[in-house]
């Protein structure tokens, strides 16, 4: 079925159990579906599912099979449709202290003439016990009950927000708060969720959605950061309403690999009803690669990304070197050719220009070298050195 451009946003995941105590995740989430991961998507239909045949966590949560999925749809009246259902069956939690042989739970928005509208319609709950007590199948939303000893649990819990152009619901069925110290020694602070369902739409005027970041420099030994990302800047999924925002820093020094001068980087993005662009620049000044291997007095990486009326477009039009000479290549300058690869005796590859490009976005690396072989510098192999480096994507 072909893909609809639908000038809205579409967001619904669904998962089974999480565990988090604070703000870190312990556990979880189980079973996760989603459509729009991040910010969104402007396309339907979209479908995710997801199965696992049970979770194990002792004295936490004990559960059978979980069933999730997350739908976008358009409807043939041009209702457009963001759900996400979570079904897990034989929960046991707190060992025991609350049991259920089904909880689901259905997250819906909705946008028709009429506007937003959501729904927890299909929520339910079988045989639900909590504490020795029968809880109703049709329990009120947000219904509060005390936990002796433990804190308290909060049965279909809905949260709910809107804007004039935003809506979003969240259900999570079973939501377990521990506030006291307790028998089974589960750390005060814990939270335990059982089936949670979230749906959101956002719009109308949306015809994409952007991502896409800038840095000067970067070093890392595999995956070591030895020097991060340098100045950098991102540019939003909903862009940066044109706004061009920068980040900068006067000069990069990492010993025995390189320095620069000033990092200048910048980001921007614009959406609106039939265009999503954006573009990110990274502008780095005095480079000097390993005492003199790689020079150059300016570098410049310029990455472009735009989806036009369902059109993609990328480009890394505006990058450029001033100054640039690489030792042993006399041939080297300034109008090198994108995606020049050279091999350097006795240390590894050097990339000068490097454009990647994927399906929905374009990267710039102006200089990336990758230490391969054994050398005299003592660098390690895997050691990969970046500069001036651009990315941008549309969606």
């Amino acid at each position: 079925m072909t893909a609809t451009e639908t000038g809205f946003l579409l967001s619904a995941n669904a998962y089974g159990t999480q565990v988090n105590l604070g703000n870190v995740v312990k556990s979880g989430p189980t079973a996760k579906a989603g459509i729009g991961s991040g910010c969104g998507t402007t396309q339907t239909p979209a479908h995710s599912e997801n199965t696992v045949l049970t979770v194990d966590l002792p004295l936490l949560v004990n559960t059978g099979v979980i069933n999730t999925d997350a739908d976008g749809s358009t409807l043939l009246n041009g209702t457009l449709s963001a759900t996400a259902t979570a079904d897990t069956h034989d929960a046991i939690i707190l060992g025991g202290l609350i049991r259920a042989d089904e909880v689901k739970a259905v997250s819906t928005i909705t946008r028709d003439a009429g506007g937003f509208h959501t729904s927890a319609a299909g929520s339910e709950l079988v045989n639900l016990v909590v504490a020795g007590n029968l809880i109703a199948a049709n329990a009120a939303p947000n219904t509060k009950i005390n936990l002796a000893g433990f804190g308290y649990v909060v049965i279909n819990e809905q949260i709910a927000k809107a804007t004039p152009t935003k809506v979003s619901l969240t259900v999570n069925m079973i939501h377990v708060f521990i506030t006291q110290t307790n028998a089974l020694n589960i750390s005060v602070g814990t939270q335990i969720i059982v089936s949670h369902a979230f749906s959101s739409l956002a719009g109308p005027g949306i015809s994409g959605t952007l991502d896409g970041t800038a840095y000067g420099t970067k070093a890392r030994v595999g995956t070591i950061a030895v020097s991060g990302p340098t100045a950098q800047v991102s540019v939003g999924c909903l862009g940066t309403n044109g706004v061009v925002k920068q980040n900068e820093i006067a000069q990069v020094q990492v010993p025995n690999l390189f320095s620069v001068g000033a990092v200048v980087d910048t980001a921007q993005g614009s959406i609106n009803s039939t265009s999503a662009t954006a573009e990110t620049t990274s502008t780095v000044n005095a480079t000097n690669v390993l005492s003199g291997l790689v020079q150059a007095s300016l570098i410049k990486a310029d990455a472009h990304s735009s989806k036009t009326s369902g059109n993609f477009a990328f480009s890394d039009a505006g990058s450029s070197f001033v100054g640039l000479s690489v030792r042993g290549f006399a041939q080297i300058n300034d109008n090198v050719a994108p995606n020049t690869k050279l091999t350097i005796n006795g240390l590894g590859t050097l990339w000068l220009h490097r454009v990647i490009q994927r399906p929905n976005s374009i990267e710039v690396r102006m200089i990336e070298l990758i230490i391969t072989q054994e050398n005299t510098l003592g660098l390690k192999i895997g050691t990969t050195i970046q500069i001036a480096r651009a990315e941008a994507s549309a969606h």
